[in-house]
C-alpha cells in the first residue's frame, strides 16, 4: 500500500468494486480489492418505529452520519429539485368543463389548471408572474380575467387544488424557505381572500386531495452535523476506516468506528434540535418550530438523514398534524385511504450493493390526525412512475423492472444465460396491518427490456416495455396470490402513457417506431387497444400528428399525465387534446401549442385542430432535434416557444369549446369551426 485511499463513487454493474490503489504510477497493479455482495435487504429492516426520545433522535443522526460518511457510495437528497421523478351561473344548459386527469377516482392532483363547471371559472396558475388568474369563462367568447392571487417574489408554482363544494382554493408553491399552502376562500371570484398558510422547511415532492383535505410530502436534509466534514478529527479517521477496511484489518475499523460515533454524538448533542428535525409553521406569518421528537418515525437501520415531513391539513388550514420520517423515497402515490412512498435500492446507502430493489412503506390517511405508518415491504426491480403502483381490494399491485439477474442475486454460483438477461415483474402485496407481504408474482416477461408505462383497472393489469420494439401485456389480478400474464401485442414504437376509454379499449401515448419499425421515429403516436379479449389484445388505431419526413414532434403529454386531456362525447366517442411542439428546418412549420384528435373507439384517431401559442412572447428557443435533445438551431427553425401546458374541454348539449394554457396565453378556441373566440395574454 503506498497510503492512497480509492473510494468508489459510482455504482457499477460489478458487485466487486476497488477500493484500494497499489504500487506506483496511475495505473491500478494488482493492489487488494474490497468485495461488496449485492444483496437483498429484509422489508423488516425498513419498518418505522417511533422515536423513543429527542435523545434518541440524536444518537440516531450520529450514528447514520457515521454510517454515511463511511459509506463507498451514498446517496441523498439536497434542499432544491427532487433528483430524477393528476354549470356556469346556475343555467341548465351550462357546459361541464374538464378535471384533472388523477390516476384514482376521489384523490386529486395539484395542477396549473383547476375548473368550476358549476359558475363557469377556470383558475390558471402563470409561473412568470407568480400568480393565479381567475377567469370568468361563460360565455366562451367573453371570457376575461375577474381575479388575481399573486403569491409573493421568488416562488416556484407546483400546483394548486379547488374545492368546489366549499370554494376554498389551495396553492403550493416553493419559497427560499421550503414548501408553503396557503388556503382562499374563493366564493368571491373576483376578491379571494387568503384565510390560512402552513409551511415546511424542505423541498417539494408531492401531494393529493382527497375531499377538503389535503397531504404534502416534503423532504429536508439536515445539516447539524456537517460541520464535522471539515474536522480534521473526523476526516482523518475516515480515511484511516477506509485503509482499515482494504486491508482488512477489521478490529482497527471497528475501533475506529466507535471513534467516529463518539465525535459524531458530541456533535449531535450540541446541535440545535431544529438543524435536526422538520420545522413547520401554521398560520399566516407564523414563526417556524421544531417538530416533536415524537412524531417522528426511523427505520431499525442507520439510513441517511434525509426526512421525509408528511403533513395533513384541511382546505381552510386548520386541523394541520405532521410526521416526520427517516427516508430518501422521492415517489408518492395515493389511494383514498392511504399513501404509499417508493423508494428504489440505489437510494439506500446504508447498503449500497443492492440488488435492483424497491422498498415501499404505507401511510394509512383520514379526514382528521396525521398519518400514521402502516408497514413496510420490498419488491424486486425499480419503479418507473407513480402508475406502476395502485392500490385494489387490500392489495397493491406493483410493475417493475430490473437490471441485475442471477449473477448479482447469486454472485458465487454459475447461471445459465438466460437467468442473467434483465427482466421485469408483477408484484402483488398483501396490506396487512403494519406489513405488506408478498403473496404474488409474475416475471420474465419483456426481457432485456424495461417498462415504460403501466396502469391497472380493478383487477386488470397493462404492462408496455421496450427496447427496439413495444409489447403491450396484460395481466388478470382477480387472484392476488396468482397473478396471471393473459396476452400480449407487439407494435412498432412504444406507449408512455396509458389511458382507459371504456371497459374494452385503452387510449395510449408515446413514441412512433424507427425505420423498419425498430426503436423509435420522429413523431409522437397515438394507438387505440382493444383489450375485450385479454388473452389476445390487439391494436385497432393509430396516428401520429401530419408532419413533414424532417420535422420533429414531441408532447408533454408523453411524460405528463396531467398535460392529457379526454373529454368523452358519447359512450364510444371523445375529444382528446394536447401540448405540441413540432421543429422543423422550415420556420413556416415550427409549431408550439396544442392539437385535438377525434377518438372513436371503433377504431379511429383523427387530427383535427390545431391551436398555435407562439404568436408573440416567450423569447427565441429551438425546439426538440430528432435525437430528442434541446440542441441548436442548426437545422430546426427557432421558434417560440410559449411553452403548451394544459387545456380544458368544455361540453355542452350542442356545442365543445377548448381553453388552451401556455406560460403566455389563455386561448378560446371553438372545436367545430376551429375560430379564436377569445385570448387572454398573461402580462
Amino acid at each position: 500500500m503506498n497510503g492512497r485511499i480509492c473510494t468508489a463513487l459510482t455504482l457499477a454493474v460489478s458487485t466487486t468494486v476497488l477500493v484500494a490503489c497499489g504500487g506506483s504510477g496511475d495505473g491500478f497493479d494488482g493492489g487488494e480489492r474490497l468485495t461488496l455482495t449485492a444483496k437483498r435487504t429484509p422489508a423488516a429492516q425498513l419498518r418505522l418505529k417511533e422515536v423513543a426520545s429527542c435523545a434518541d433522535w440524536r444518537t440516531f443522526a450520529a450514528e447514520s452520519f457515521v454510517e454515511r460518511a463511511i459509506s463507498p457510495i451514498y446517496f441523498y437528497a439536497e434542499d432544491g429539485a427532487v433528483p430524477v421523478a393528476a354549470d356556469a351561473g346556475g343555467e341548465a344548459a351550462a357546459p361541464d368543463f374538464t378535471e384533472t386527469n388523477t390516476q384514482e377516482v376521489g384523490v386529486d392532483e395539484a395542477d396549473l389548471i383547476e375548473t368550476d363547471s358549476a359558475r363557469g371559472l377556470i383558475f390558471a396558475m402563470h409561473r412568470q408572474t407568480a400568480s393565479v388568474r381567475v377567469i370568468d369563462a361563460m360565455p366562451a367568447a367573453l371570457s376575461h380575467e375577474v381575479g388575481r392571487i399573486d403569491l409573493g417574489d421568488s416562488v416556484y408554482l407546483h400546483g394548486q387544488y379547488l374545492d368546489t363544494t366549499t370554494q376554498r382554493l389551495t396553492t403550493v408553491v416553493a419559497d427560499n424557505i421550503g414548501t408553503r399552502l396557503d388556503f382562499y376562500d374563493v366564493s368571491d371570484a373576483a376578491a379571494p381572500v387568503r384565510i390560512g398558510q402552513y409551511r415546511v422547511d424542505g423541498y417539494y415532492i408531492s401531494s393529493r386531495r382527497i375531499d377538503s383535505r389535503i397531504h404534502l410530502v416534503a423532504g429536508h436534509y439536515f445539516t447539524g452535523l456537517d460541520g464535522l466534514y471539515s474536522d480534521d478529527a473526523f476526516t482523518s479517521r475516515v480515511s484511516a476506516w477506509f485503509e482499515a477496511e482494504s486491508e482488512g484489518d477489521s478490529e482497527r475499523a471497528d475501533e475506529l468506528r466507535e471513534e467516529l460515533v463518539a465525535l459524531a454524538q458530541s456533535e449531535a448533542d450540541a446541535a440545535p434540535l431544529a438543524d435536526l428535525v422538520p420545522n413547520v409553521a401554521s398560520g399566516v406569518g407564523a414563526a417556524f418550530t421544531p417538530m416533536a421528537c415524537d412524531d417522528l418515525y426511523r427505520p431499525d437501520v442507520a439510513t441517511a438523514m434525509a426526512t421525509l415531513t408528511i403533513s395533513s391539513v384541511d382546505t381552510d388550514g386548520g386541523n394541520n398534524a405532521a410526521i416526520g420520517t427517516v427516508n430518501n423515497a422521492w415517489m408518492v402515490y395515493a389511494s383514498a385511504d392511504n399513501l404509499y412512498l417508493a423508494q428504489t435500492s440505489n437510494g439506500w446507502f446504508f447498503a449500497p450493493f443492492q440488488v435492483d430493489q424497491t422498498a415501499v412503506q404505507r401511510f394509512e390517511i383520514s379526514d382528521s390526525g396525521a398519518a400514521v405508518p402502516r408497514g413496510a415491504g420490498a419488491v424486486d426491480g425499480w419503479l418507473l412512475n407513480r402508475y406502476s403502483m395502485s392500490e385494489f381490494d387490500g392489495h397493491l399491485r406493483l410493475a417493475t423492472s430490473r437490471a441485475d439477474s442471477c449473477g448479482s442475486v447469486n454472485p458465487n454460483e454459475a447461471c445459465p444465460a438466460e437467468a442473467s438477461v434483465p427482466t421485469n415483474d408483477v408484484t402483488v402485496l398483501r396490506l396487512d396491518d403494519d406489513a405488506l407481504t408478498q403473496v404474488g408474482n409474475v416475471t420474465g416477461f419483456g426481457n432485456d427490456e424495461r417498462v415504460f408505462s403501466a396502469r391497472f383497472v380493478g383487477d386488470v393489469g397493462y404492462v408496455v416495455t421496450f427496447r427496439q420494439i413495444d409489447p403491450l401485456f396484460t395481466f388478470d389480478l382477480s387472484d392476488p396470490a396468482d397473478p396471471t400474464l393473459l396476452g400480449e401485442v407487439e407494435i412498432p414504437g412504444f406507449s408512455s402513457y396509458i389511458h382507459p376509454v371504456s371497459d374494452d379499449v385503452l387510449l395510449t401515448i408515446g413514441r412512433e417506431g424507427g425505420e423498419g419499425g425498430v426503436g423509435t421515429g420522429n413523431a409522437f403516436q397515438l394507438q387505440l387497444f382493444d383489450v375485450s379479449d385479454l388473452t389476445n389484445p390487439a391494436r385497432i388505431a393509430a396516428a401520429t400528428p401530419a408532419i413533414e419526413p424532417d420535422d420533429y414532434a414531441y408532447s408533454l403529454a408523453e411524460h405528463e399525465p396531467l398535460a392529457f386531456t379526454y373529454a368523452p362525447s358519447t359512450d364510444t366517442t371523445g375529444l382528446l387534446s394536447i401540448p405540441a411542439y413540432i421543429g422543423s428546418p422550415s420556420e413556416s412549420r415550427a409549431f408550439s401549442g396544442f392539437i385535438t384528435w377525434n377518438i372513436d373507439t371503433a377504431g379511429t384517431i383523427t387530427e383535427d385542430l390545431r391551436v398555435d401559442h407562439k404568436q408573440t412572447g416567450g423569447g427565441d428557443a429551438c425546439p426538440p432535434t430528432a435525437e430528442g435533445d434541446e440542441g441548436g438551431c442548426t437545422s430546426f427553425a427557432p421558434i417560440y416557444y410559449n411553452e403548451p401546458l394544459r387545456s380544458v374541454i368544455a361540453t355542452d348539449a350542442t356545442s365543445q369549446t377548448l381553453y388552451t394554457l401556455s406560460n403566455a396565453f389563455l386561448i378560446v378556441t371553438d372545436v367545430a369551426t376551429g375560430s379564436e373566440l377569445a385570448t387572454l395574454a398573461f402580462e
